[in-house]
């Protein structure tokens, strides 16, 4: 048998970015789908069976990746937006507001007034479903393939929430780390700290990038 992958898109998304595009005066020279883009920017030269969550505003992305093929790809319908429009339906307060205590909050912390303990209590409850739906996707790849799956690379805003690294390498009992998107470009030594902080949110821009220097 001959195993294909088959990547597919919507050519009305096609369309809305070729407008963008245009109405900007810019030139694209390719298009390309955005796990492509991050598996460019993060992976190295990994021997075994890694797992990328992609934690994004709108949704989680999984791609499971098998020494340099993805092999399976899916889509968790919640995002980092989300845990903040459930902070703000809670505690009755703007959006933006909610988006500020998602980030001050540290999730598993202890104590605190009526207000910390809320948030702490709701971003908690998203972080379970979204571990739940990783630990599904995790488990029927590794009994349809008879792989285990070694580490998981942590990319996108969301994964960058207080205590989101802590309870993943905790849950997954793997290596678990954030992909640093810069680490086949050269900077600055005192950019180092700052560029591998902000790393797992530029993973698509600079893997992106990376196939046009090649």
């Amino acid at each position: 048998k001959t195993e294909i992958l088959i990547a597919a898109i919507h050519n009305d998304t096609i369309t809305k970015y070729q407008n963008v595009v245009k109405q900007s005066n810019l030139h694209a020279g390719f298009f390309e789908i955005e796990t492509f883009s991050t598996m460019r920017a993060v992976l190295g030269h990994e021997m075994g069976t890694v797992m990328i969550v992609d934690f994004g505003a709108s949704k989680v992305k999984l791609s499971i990746v098998d020494f340099g093929v993805i092999r399976q790809f899916h889509v968790v319908m919640r995002g980092s937006q989300d845990i903040s429009a459930n902070i703000a339906a809670s505690l009755q307060v703007p959006f933006a507001k909610a988006e500020e205590l998602k980030r001050t909050f540290y999730m598993r912390g202890s104590g605190g007034d009526t207000t910390t303990q809320n948030v702490r209590e709701t971003i908690s409850l998203s972080f379970d479903y979204i571990f739940n739906e990783i630990d599904s996707v995790i488990l029927s790849y590794e009994r349809r393939f008879n792989k285990v799956i070694g580490k998981i690379i942590l990319i996108g805003g969301g994964s960058l929430i207080k205590g989101f690294y802590e309870v993943a390498a905790q849950r997954f009992q793997v290596e678990v780390t954030y992909g640093n998107a810069f680490q086949k470009v050269q900077a600055p030594a005192f950019l180092e700290t700052i560029l591998a902080e902000t790393g797992p949110e530029f993973a698509v821009a600079v893997g992106v990038a990376l196939r046009k220097l090649q």
